[in-house]
């Protein structure tokens, strides 16, 4: 009996945790040697060295190109002006939230949030659809004047483009600046008041400077999205409107000019970092505001704490008018794209022809596949990427947990510093360069010609991993120590302590990690618009070959799928952090019980 059991245990010896966490260290390691840093190595080697050897004359040269630095100074510029207007409308309405208290207040935020979670080619069709040359608001202006000039232009201005990044970007400074607003040190100003100061100098003297991080780190996020836009650039902008992503795009598949395309993409790359680190250290200082990762507003339902009754007034109206008008513009294009998909195109069509046209092969020759095969694709892609970035994830917090058990001045660990850098730097990457070192590296190989699905999933996943680590790693640092350390003192091995009590309580995190990467992928746009050929496009791509057309019932009823599958995980998200932060109330109640 003894022998069956020490062979049996024999047996099962390299299921320890260090050989787990070493077979996912591993794993972890090849994965980003194979589908990040060679690739990235890739671009290094284009943007330094040609044929004839080290050119660093040659950056002079490119970066002085006229478009190159148009594209440059475009870039900077509509960015400086969207995180503008984000800070000037979205502060108003943030403090407004956090201030007052009136039914249905929760319900205001999630739908403001709506648009940041969509996938960029939906907010794009929807502007199409509302502003465009053809669209509502300019076919009712022309109605109600007689005339034919429209009331806005879309294509080839900054006023179309700004206007989608501030649409798209309003909601990150919204959802920063409430819980900024609802920490703020009352005494202060009770005290201020009774000094005789103003309101508004009470703002500015005290409640700004305690905000003041929160703002900053909302405007970076706001800069860095808006600054790296692709999709709406590239459809909105013209040859003097681009974007870095949408010139680095052009010059590499339309000019074949990979040198320029590689120094372009890695000048990007180091502005990118300057700005995440710059953004980590800011939200260092609001950690227990913002919950951490980029994404985490959509995780957590903000308390309300704070917040005082409605008093009406005639003031209070008109704040309250200004703030429905900024919901309808945030919701208009959305609802534009369902409406749109229902609505005939003709006396003898349907209300879901639309969705019946998934189904006909008309379409094909143009998308290159049938479009059930390229919805198929984006459900195969997601999960795919889902499931392997859960499993990398996992396999960080391991190597995480591991060292952070191990090593005492954990903060202090230059290794675990470098460690950190490793994982967050595809943050700081943009798609269109995730792309362009696949393609730079594996263009001439049976990978890229034959299976450019891998690269794909693999560009996938390395955009959702650094979200979902940073959830789950937030998640881990939440556990009361306490409960590990009376574990471990009534003898539970390090095994026990993370499958008994760890894991059970991360396994929301982790979730959530896992959601953050399927809406990443299913509306992923630049790496798989870049590297997606046929057969192997996706929905995204299949809405941005359709706006050629007139017919805008088929792309709109496939956004519509897009916008049902991101709702679906953004209200499972909710819904999973709402249920965390309740079961953490009762743990605390339960625990000061005690003691």
């Amino acid at each position: 009996m003894d022998k069956k059991h020490s062979h049996s245990r024999k047996k099962g010896q390299w299921l320890t945790p260090i050989s787990i966490t070493m077979l996912c260290g591993m794993g972890l390691v090849a994965f980003f040697i194979i589908f990040f840093y060679i690739p990235l190595g890739r671009v290094f080697h284009f943007a330094f060295a040609n044929n004839s050897g080290m050119t660093p004359h040659s950056w002079k040269e490119v970066l002085g190109y006229s478009l190159n630095l148009r594209a440059i100074q475009f870039s900077a510029l509509e960015a400086i002006i969207t995180t503008v207007l984000c800070l000037i409308l979205g502060i108003p309405i943030g403090i407004f939230l956090g201030n007052y208290n009136f039914k249905g207040r929760s319900t205001f935020l999630q739908l403001l949030t709506i648009p940041f979670v969509l996938p960029p080619i939906v907010v794009l069709l929807g502007f199409v659809i509302v502003y465009g040359d053809g669209g509502w608001i300019n076919t009712l202006w022309n109605n109600f004047s007689g005339g034919l000039q429209g009331l806005i232009s879309i294509y080839g201005t900054y006023t179309g483009i700004i206007l989608a990044h501030v649409f798209y970007n309003l909601s990150v400074v919204i959802q920063f600046t409430i819980p900024a607003w609802q920490r703020l040190n009352r005494e202060q100003k009770d005290v201020a008041l009774s000094l005789g100061a103003s309101h508004w100098r009470i703002f500015w003297r005290i409640q700004f400077p305690q905000m003041k991080s929160a703002i900053l780190a909302a405007a970076l996020l706001v800069f860095l999205y808006s600054f790296n836009s692709f999709a709406i650039v590239l459809y909105l902008g013209n040859v003097q409107l681009q974007t870095l992503e949408v010139r680095i795009y052009k010059l590499i598949l339309v000019a074949f000019d990979y040198q320029s395309g590689a120094i372009l993409a890695l000048l990007q790359l180091f502005l990118n970092i300057f700005l995440i680190f710059a953004y980590l250290r800011l939200n260092r200082s609001t950690q227990n505001q913002n919950s951490g990762p980029i994404a985490q507003f959509v995780y957590k339902k903000i308390p309300w704490y704070g917040a005082h009754d409605v008093k009406r007034s005639f003031g209070f109206i008109l704040v309250v008018i200004g703030f429905m008008i900024i919901v309808v513009f945030q919701l208009l294009p959305l609802i534009a794209v369902v409406i749109t998909a229902f609505t005939p195109n003709n006396e003898n069509s349907k209300p879901f022809s639309g969705f019946l046209l998934l189904f006909n092969s008309n379409y094909d020759p143009l998308l290159g596949a049938s479009i059930l095969r390229l919805i198929g694709n984006t459900l195969l892609f997601a999960f795919t990427a889902m499931l392997v970035t859960l499993l990398f994830t996992l396999g960080i917090l391991l190597i995480y947990r591991r060292r952070y058990h191990t090593i005492s001045q954990y903060k202090n660990s230059s290794l675990d510093s470098i460690f950190a850098f490793l994982i967050i730097l595809p943050m700081a990457t943009s798609s269109i360069t995730l792309a362009l070192g696949l393609f730079l590296q594996y263009k001439s190989t049976i990978l890229y010609l034959q299976s450019p699905w891998i690269l794909i999933i693999g560009a996938h996943i390395l955009l959702g991993i650094p979200f979902a680590t940073r959830t789950v790693i937030h998640a881990y640092q939440q556990i009361d120590p306490e409960l590990i350390h009376v574990a471990s003192t009534l003898g539970a091995s390090n095994w026990v302590i993370f499958k008994k009590i760890e894991f059970p309580l991360i396994k929301p995190g982790l979730f959530v990690g896992a959601l953050f990467s399927f809406a990443i992928s299913i509306g992923e746009f630049g790496a798989t618009y870049f590297l997606a050929r046929g057969e192997f496009g996706t929905i995204s791509i299949a809405i941005s070959k359709l706006l050629s057309t007139r017919n805008m019932q088929l792309p709109a009823s496939m956004a519509t799928l897009l916008i049902l599958l991101t709702l679906i995980s953004f209200l499972l998200i909710q819904k999973i952090g709402n249920k965390t932060l309740l079961n953490k109330r009762k743990h605390l109640l339960k625990r000061d019980n005690i003691y």
